[in-house]
């Protein structure tokens, strides 16, 4: 493969489980849920070897057959709760995850100031003070940071002191969400691919206001942003989030978040 995407690799994978003779894929995606899938697979009986590496053989089968498979827990949608966390200076804990599957999420916010503790084999507990530095952070495939994740990092970074770079590798074009964050108050400048966000020690300041979700993690990072901003925040858009995110309005309205799924915008605030 050119790239190791991880969409392409489970297609991939999926068609060579069934292909007649051996395949080899090599320069593959190496992702948690490419692991995952392949396990799911070989418990129908197919023949795959090398997951979590960046070459795949596989053996081709006539037919597989039926299972009962776990999966394993959604590491973005987690590492979005520990961004929660860090925006609104919280503390809260979370199960289940897998702590390995986290690590570059976890490096990165201890990086900025959070302290994070495994309290069980698959539990989290984030602690955040008030004050939190600036990073920079460069997209990459598993297992480095995940692009799924850059967004959400963002919103995070403008309300740290201090300037924070952001380099997006991974997805051209993954920086829509900087226009509606800096219709918030955000100081954030886009090169390319590059992201200059200058925290709130430099005036920066998050302020609520009309804003629309463009795609699925933008969504979420908006959100986020929502609840660190003064005043009212209102998100358009998010059905984007929806495909995602199960509830998470409710999950955060949980965690005490001032947040309310509302059935239509009034007329005033739609973009």
């Amino acid at each position: 493969m050119d790239y190791p995407s991880v969409g392409a690799t489970e297609t991939l994978m999926m068609a060579s489980a069934l292909a007649e003779g051996q395949t080899t894929l090599s320069n593959v995606a190496q992702e948690p849920e490419v692991v995952d899938l392949a396990n799911f697979l070989i418990s129908c009986g197919a023949r795959i070897e090398g997951a979590g590496t960046s070459t795949l053989h596989i053996t081709g089968k006539k037919k597989l057959h039926g299972t009962q498979y776990q999966i394993i827990p959604d590491r973005i949608e987690a590492g979005t709760f520990l961004i929660a966390a860090a925006i609104t200076r919280s503390t809260i804990s979370m199960s289940p995850v897998i702590p390995n599957h986290m690590s570059s999420v976890v490096d990165k916010l201890r990086t900025i100031g959070c302290r994070i503790q495994q309290t069980r084999w698959n539990s989290l507990k984030i602690n955040c003070s008030q004050v939190l530095r600036n990073c920079d952070a460069r997209t990459l495939p598993y297992p480095g940071f995940p692009t799924d994740l850059q967004p959400q990092l963002m919103s995070l970074l403008t309300t740290c002191h201090g300037e924070s770079t952001l380099e997006e590798t991974v997805f051209e074009g993954r920086m829509r969400h900087v226009e509606e964050l800096q219709k918030l108050g955000a100081q954030v400048q886009v090169s390319k691919n590059v992201a200059s966000i200058r925290g709130k020690d430099q005036g920066s300041s998050l302020l609520g206001a009309p804003i629309l979700a463009t795609d699925l993690r933008a969504g979420a990072a908006l959100v986020l942003a929502g609840m660190a901003a003064e005043g009212t925040t209102h998100i358009a858009g998010i059905s984007h989030i929806d495909r995602g995110y199960e509830k998470l309005d409710q999950k955060l309205q949980l965690l005490g978040a001032s947040i309310e799924r509302i059935p239509y915008l009034p007329s005033e605030l739609i973009l």
